[in-house]
Parts: C-alpha cells; structure tokens; sequence
C-alpha cells in the first residue's frame, strides 16, 4: 500500500502537476552556505523550513521533486503508524489519512514543503524514543525534546508532546497524567519564551511562521492532517475488546481512502494555473516551437498564457501571419497590463526582454521578487537581474548577483561560467542573447516608458533599430489588437516586407471597406483572394449570422476578432 502510494503521488506531481513545482522552485533562492542556514533556521521551524527549501530547490527538474515528495508523502505515512502503540493493519491504514490530506493541502502553489517536513519529523522522533527502554529516562529525554522540536518545527513539534502523552497514558505506569501535565506546562511556557524572545506576533508563533507563503492565512488542511496523524496514534493506544481480523475491511477502508484522496487532489489542483505555469515554464526555457504545439492541441483563453504564445509567435516569425488563428482577448493578450505582486510581472517581464526593453524588464523582475509574500528571494530574478545589469553596463552589480548564484546547485555552472566570460572580456561574443538584447535596448529614451501608452513605447523602440523586427510585428499587433486600424496604416509604411502578411493584408482591407464605396484603387499588396472573402465575410455578418457560425468559417481571421471579439470590453 506504502509503494503503490507513493507510485501514484509521484505519477501526479511528474506527470499531472509537475509545472506547479518549477513554479514552487522559482520562488526561493536556497543556498549552501552556513549564513544562509544560520539566517533561516534561527525562528522557531527555521530547520524544518530550512529542509523544504532544501527539498524544493530539486523541483527545477520535475521527476526528482516528484520523486522526492512521494518519499516524503509516504515518510509521513510510515512515521504516523509506526509512532502507533499497537500497529495492527487498520492502523496502518489508517496512517495514510494525514499523507493524503497533505498531498491535498500542497495543491495550494503558496503551500510550502518545510510544512510536510515540520509535520513528519516530530512523529519520526516519537517513534525513535519510543525505543528507550527507561520509562523515567524516556519521559525525561520526551520533556527536554519538546522544546527542540518546537525550535526545529514550530507548533507542528508539539505533535510530538502528543504522540508521547498518548503512549505514557495508555501504558498507565508511573503517574502518566502527572507527565501529560509536565508537557502541557513545557509547551506553554516553549510558546511564551519564543514570544518573547523572537520578533514575531503571539499568533504567528502559534500559527506557523514558514508554512504557507501568505502569513495571513491559515492553513487549515496542514492542521487536519496534523490532528488526523495524533487521532490515529490515540486510536491505536486505545483497548479494544474484539481486533478485527482479516484484510478485508483494512483493504477497503484503503480502497475508500484512495479514491476520496484521488477525487479530493484532482478537485483542488488548478487547471487553469497550471496551464500558465506550463506556459510561463516554456518562455522561461525558450521553448517557441513547444509553445506552440501546445497552443495548437488546446487554444488558451487567459490573458498571460495568450501573451507567451504571442511571444512565441514573434520568437518565431509568425505573429504577422498566424496571431488571429488562436484566440485572442485584446491588449492585454499582447503585453499585460503591470499588476504590483509576485506572478503577473514574471512573464511580462519576458516579453521587455525580448523586446529590447531592458529597464522595464529589469524593474519588473525586481517588483517580482520584492513582492513575495514570505520576503524570499528568487533564483530565477537573480538571474535575470544579472543579465540586464550585465548588458546595461552595470559589471559590479551583476557580479554580486552571480556570486550569490554560485551557492546554488542548479544555477551555479552558469553563473561561474557567466563571470569567468565577464572577466575575460568574451561574455557578448559567447552569449549571442546578451549580444541582441544590448544592441537593441533603448540607449536614448530609456527613462520614458508609460504602460499606457505602449504603442508610443514601440514606435520608440522601432526608431532607435528598425532591424528590431520584433518591435515592430508587436507595434502592429498592439494596434490590431486595440482595432486602432487608422494607427495600423500608419506604421504599416514602415512595413517593407513583399508580399504583406496575411493579417495585415485583412486589416487592410477592413479599413478600406470602411473608409471606401467599392475596391476601386486597392493597393496590388491585397491578394485577390483575401477581396472575395471580404465580401462573403461582410455579407454573412450583414445577414445576422451566429458568432457560432461566423466562427467556424472565418475564426482565423482579423474580422471575425474586430467583430466578436474585444467588442464588448470596449463598449
């Protein structure tokens, strides 16, 4: 049951969910360092926290997070039945509740895994002293560990106290609710010392300081399982008169607890985030043609998705030709409106970067990062923080931020590698990314930027480098996308490409039908083909046709999107 558990958590996180742990892995910076360690696991949970860090920093590569939450999963599981007084198989089977809720409880991408860490090893610990043979030395080892633990663990160590007082009572030798009461008293006056002691409020010590990402919400599933895992110890010291006997009941009170934890894992996790994860993962790896791929197997209808695959059609040369062949929902679709927390600005940032932006990209990574709620720092940021000082000119800077990356594991070769070319003089000859992005970076207006005015912020652009093709497919969709046809025309002359995309042959043509009597005079850049149906499209609508119908003829046009699309924002 234990590996079949663990197969099935690893299946999901690798297979169904693996994007919501890069998303995990993004937001923290672990370090090998001692002052990292000291600085981390000097608040009461600080070693356990420090340890899910540890943890989280392998899910830069899925499989392994995977692998290493199914072990962690089923540790909680083993830990729960073996701190159990008598382990029979429907205790056993009953261990795997607290396991189950937590997988449930991690489906939160703010959910934490020093939580995991923190609820599994008081339990391992109970179970170990459980060994000491000394009634006397035991209970005075348990009394002194408390205290540890809650330094170690924060208030999930008090499950700890738990699992010991319901073992002492159940043995009911030697006074045990004289040691019940010890412990109560060491657990209060632990609490009462760190409130004074640490710089925290009362609740936040009682709470958990490191277990969700938001310090203002409590996680109520992490705390089910922590009073799932002591009911099961308390049930497993209780007398019964008549054991059951036999496996057919454990095996399926075990059937009933997987499919209510499979059912409960699939209603939690977010298909929708999990989507823009996925999407944000492949810009973040430059994985164009996947993107694509991708949207072509199931088109994406969220304003930051569609914005990395407009992304990915301009990496790849095809905004101009393919953009209004996937759905698209408007300016924002293109480049995002700037929201002041720690996911929107990620994959916009993106986009500054590849466009030449470098500043806003760098302010964006920076406002990114500030914004975490658990004040961490992120791998990825630094990175990115590196680079746009590094192509700004800004050596020193970059140094420190690539300094702080050669303590990491999964960013350190790059960022040694990146300071030995700065040192000797070849970063831009071998990083030919850094080389563009510096060539078209703005040099002269690069003070000015205003996100409401972004096709003034490309036009800009597009003066400085004309050979930035990029700013300039993104100058015309921006106008597209805003149905602003008359700007379009306007900076389609700077458009020398023969013969004109087919999109802005369309918007072309819708400008001339609203601006013209008959195709008298229409430009030779216009393909005959696109006029006739131009015509059938105008009449079809004319005639009051359903957007359903309109859809399935002409949804890969640009006048199906002036038409249906957009239309009621504006309005």
């Amino acid at each position: 049951m234990t590996v079949l558990t663990g197969i099935g958590i690893f299946v999901f996180f690798a297979f169904r969910y693996r994007y919501h742990l890069h998303f995990q892995e993004q937001y923290q910076l672990f370090e090998w360092t001692g002052a990292y360690f000291a600085d981390v696991a000097r608040v009461p949970g600080g070693l356990a926290d420090w340890l899910g860090r540890c943890l989280t920093q392998f899910f830069y590569h899925a499989p392994a997070g995977a692998a290493l939450l199914a072990v962690l999963y089923c540790g909680v599981q083993l830990a729960v039945w073996v701190a159990c007084r008598r382990k029979t198989l429907f205790t056993y089977v009953l261990s795997f509740i607290p396991a189950l809720l937590l997988v449930v409880f991690f489906c939160d991408d703010n959910a934490l895994a020093g939580a995991i860490v923190a609820l599994a090893l008081p339990l391992a610990v109970a179970a170990l002293c459980q060994r000491v043979a000394s009634r006397k030395g035991r209970r005075i080892l348990e009394l002194i560990l408390l205290p540890v633990l809650y330094m170690a663990c924060g208030p999930l160590g008090i499950l700890f106290a738990v699992a010991a007082v319901c073992r002492e009572v159940a043995d009911g030798e030697g006074n045990p609710w004289l040691f019940a009461l010890g412990m109560l008293v060491v657990a209060a006056v632990t609490v009462l010392v760190a409130w004074r002691i640490f710089p925290y409020p009362f609740n936040r010590l009682v709470q958990g300081i490191h277990y969700h990402r938001f310090h203002n919400i409590l996680p109520g599933l992490l705390y089910a399982a922590a009073v799932a895992a002591a009911l099961v110890v308390l049930v497993s010291c209780m007398k019964v008169r008549k054991p059951l006997k036999g496996i057919v009941v454990p095996a399926f009170l075990f059937v009933v607890l997987a499919a209510a934890g499979t059912f409960a894992t699939l209603r939690v996790a977010d298909p929708v985030k999990e989507e823009w994860m996925h999407y944000d993962f492949m810009v973040r790896m430059q994985m164009w043609n996947r993107i694509l791929q991708q949207a072509d197997r199931k088109n994406p209808d969220n304003p930051k998705t569609v914005s990395c695959l407009n992304l990915a059609l301009a990496k790849t040369g095809r905004l101009a030709d393919s953009q209004f062949s996937y759905f698209q929902n408007g300016p924002e679709g293109l480049i995002p409106g700037f929201q002041g927390d720690f996911t929107n600005p990620v994959s916009t940032g993106e986009i500054f970067w590849h466009l030449g932006m470098v500043n806003t990209a760098q302010r964006y990574a920076f406002e990114a990062q500030e914004s975490i709620p658990d004040f961490q720092k992120s791998a990825r940021f630094y990175r990115r923080l590196a680079e746009t000082n590094l192509v700004n000119g800004d050596t020193l800077v970059a140094m420190k931020y690539l300094k702080v990356l050669e303590h990491t594991t999964f960013y350190r070769s790059w960022a040694r590698e990146t300071a030995a070319l700065v040192a000797d003089g070849t970063l831009f000859e071998k990083r030919p990314e850094l080389a563009q992005v510096r060539e078209f970076r703005l040099k002269e207006h690069d003070f000015f930027f205003s996100d409401t005015e972004m096709d003034s912020m490309l036009g800009v652009l597009q003066v400085e480098h004309p050979e930035n093709r990029m700013a300039l497919d993104y100058l015309l969709s921006w106008c597209l996308l805003r149905k602003d046809l008359t700007r379009f025309a306007e900076c389609l002359q700077m458009v020398d490409t023969k013969p004109l995309p087919q999109t802005y042959q369309e918007a072309l043509l819708l400008l001339w039908v609203f601006t013209h009597q008959d195709f008298n005079g229409l430009p030779e850049s216009i393909a005959p083909v696109n006029v006739q149906r131009i015509n059938r499209f105008m009449a079809d609508a004319n005639s009051g046709k359903s957007e359903v119908v309109m859809k399935a003829a002409y949804g890969n046009t640009y006048w199906f999107y002036f038409i249906f699309r957009y239309l009621n924002q504006q309005q």
